[in-house]
């Protein structure tokens, strides 16, 4: 086999697992390649080594952690990530909080950048990670700001349970974006993690919305009632970063959506 096909069953594996948060077994990868299934041991071997993807308890192969580290030597290379860092570290030593920007990718949020904040119980590194959109404050943001028929694809696919404080009814859902449209900004409590309080807003560039400005900690630090100042400063730092885009020519941070097959 030649080397480049070498490298292209690796990125093929790569992409399967990425698309599939359960993660795949051997069998189902090597159907997916047309390989035999020791030739997709063995190169699932070879990738747990390196920590590029994990083996679960039940024997299914996904992304591994190992993976993050090549995610987060990009991202200052997306467009528009330096222009935003010095306002995510403004907003970080306000706040004593952590602060991040995603990008819708799927279904999913992926967090492009964090500053960390000076407290002592804080955020686990969430730089190159990704968390589901629907229960995410700054998936939320991005999703009220889809086109109608973009957002009705990702409803019909369902919303699914991270805590008892996720919203799953898709009525309840389409609500909950109208009140943040209306409000310039969203706030979450436990709907992720539990004991996860956060509040983002939208990033605008040329009249559409490129991403989001998330800041949060701990909610026995940051109860409900702190949220809507820490939206609004959100919304401040939000549109600072928007108009350094729009200085320099409108560069937004392109993520290809795998489930699309556009960029944003």
């Amino acid at each position: 086999m030649r080397s480049t096909d070498a490298v292209d069953r690796v990125a093929r594996v790569l992409d399967l697992l990425a698309d599939s948060p359960d993660g795949m077994g051997v069998s189902e990868v090597a159907d997916a390649l047309g390989v035999h299934k020791a030739t997709a041991s063995r190169l699932l071997g070879t990738l747990a080594v390196r920590g590029l993807v994990d083996r679960t308890p039940s024997r299914r192969y996904r992304i591994g952690v190992g993976m993050v580290r090549y995610a987060a030597s990009a991202v200052p290379e997306l467009g528009g990530v330096s222009r935003a860092r010095p306002e995510l570290e403004a907003l970080s030593a306000a706040t004593n909080e952590t602060v991040s920007i995603g990008v819708l990718d799927g279904r999913d949020v992926l967090y492009i950048d964090q500053v960390t904040g000076s407290q002592r119980v804080v955020f686990a590194d969430w730089a190159g990670r990704r968390s589901p959109a629907h229960c995410s404050s700054s998936g939320k943001v991005l999703l009220a700001h889809l086109p109608v028929d973009e957002l009705e694809r990702f409803l019909s696919r369902g919303l699914d349970a991270r805590t008892e404080r996720t919203i799953t009814d898709p009525d309840e859902f389409r609500d909950r974006l109208e009140e943040i449209r209306r409000r310039g900004y969203e706030r979450t409590v436990g709907e992720l993690e539990e004991g996860l309080s956060t509040a983002a807003a939208p990033i605008r560039s040329r009249g559409r919305v490129v991403a989001a400005v998330s800041v949060g900690g701990p909610s026995a630090r940051l109860p409900a009632r702190e949220l809507p100042r820490l939206g609004k400063l959100a919304i401040g730092t939000a549109r600072v970063i928007g108009r350094r885009l729009e200085a320099s020519g409108g560069d937004a941070f392109e993520v290809h959506d795998r489930a699309h097959g556009s960029a944003r």
